[in-house]
């Protein structure tokens, strides 16, 4: 999971950046909210947005990620206990607020539950991919694929970011029955021309990825 993280206490943004890390998470964290709203980025799985912070706060920012896109997960945290606050994140769109201070460990109770409950891949603002059912979804309707081009879109995904090589496709696409090279690319390719972009990339004769 990549997370957003808007925090300008220098101390306390490492702590988080340092214990989400360590779990696993991929973060990219900002002390200044005006730099934070640069680099709003639909690569982006989870926002944690601190309230106070420069140029911009974090519930404007809230604002302008969920009119970007409504479906963000944005977690609002802040000193600020002001029951009207915490309505109005709540309203602009917020899934969960913390009280500061709080144990990171809670923060990290909640991003485990979300990632756990969270079925939906995006590789685009209107490209899903359920990972339960396997079925892919553009603009809301689901694009008709076989169950080989399911299981290699999943399987792309379970290692995004990684190269997936054409024996590791073999043994988990066709259930370890041997296929030759030509086999593979001509099902890759079938995929290709079903997708509305380009989401699946070649690494030379490694294999092929998502970002």
């Amino acid at each position: 999971m990549k997370i957003f993280l808007l925090e300008d206490d220098f101390a306390l943004n490492d702590s988080i950046k340092d214990m989400l890390e360590f779990e696993g998470f991929e973060v990219d964290s900002f002390y200044d909210g005006q730099v934070a709203l640069e680099n709003i980025s639909k690569d982006y799985e989870l926002y944690i947005l601190d309230i106070f912070v420069p140029n911009l706060n974090g519930i404007l920012l809230l604002e302008k990620i969920k009119l970007a896109n409504k479906d963000s997960v944005v977690f609002i945290m802040s000193a600020n206990i002001d029951i009207s606050t915490i309505k109005e994140a709540y309203n602009k769109g917020c899934d969960d607020y913390l009280k500061k201070p709080f144990n990171i460990q809670e923060l990290l109770f909640k991003l485990k539950k979300f990632n756990k409950n969270s079925d939906i891949f995006r590789f685009d603002d209107d490209i899903l991919f359920d990972m339960k059912s396997k079925k892919i979804i553009h603009n809301n309707k689901e694009i008709e694929l076989t169950k080989n081009e399911r299981n290699f879109l999943h399987l792309l995904i379970c290692n995004q970011g990684k190269c997936v090589n054409y024996s590791l496709i073999e043994n988990v696409v066709y259930d370890g029955d041997f296929k030759t090279l030509d086999a593979i690319r001509s099902l890759i390719k079938r995929l290709r021309k079903k997708l509305p972009k380009e989401i699946i990339f070649n690494n030379l004769e490694e294999g092929y990825y998502i970002k």
